[in-house]
C-alpha cells in the first residue's frame, strides 16, 4: 500500500489560488494500491463531486516530530 494525497477538485473551481495551485487545496491522505484506487476511495467519501474529480498524487511525507511549547503568563516559553 502506498499513501497518496487526494483533493476536491468541486472546492476550487471559482477564482482562487487552489485552482491552479494545488499546494494551496486540503489535502485528504489515503492508502491505496495504486492512483486509481485512492480516486475511488474519494469518490465513496464525496459521490457528489464525481463529476468535477479529484487530483490524485503519491504522496511521500518525512517523519514529522510534533512538540508542545509551553508558556508562562508573560508569554514567555518555559524551559523543561
Amino acid at each position: 500500500m502506498r499513501e497518496y494525497r487526494c483533493t476536491r477538485n468541486a472546492l476550487y473551481q471559482h477564482d482562487c489560488t487552489g485552482r491552479h495551485d494545488l499546494r494551496e487545496r486540503q489535502g485528504h491522505y489515503i492508502m491505496a494500491r495504486n492512483e486509481e484506487e485512492a480516486w475511488q476511495k474519494m469518490a465513496i467519501r464525496y459521490p457528489e463531486e464525481v463529476r468535477a474529480g479529484f487530483t490524485v498524487h503519491e504522496w511521500q511525507g518525512g517523519d514529522v516530530q510534533v512538540i508542545e511549547i509551553k508558556r508562562d503568563k508573560d508569554g514567555n516559553i518555559i524551559e523543561e
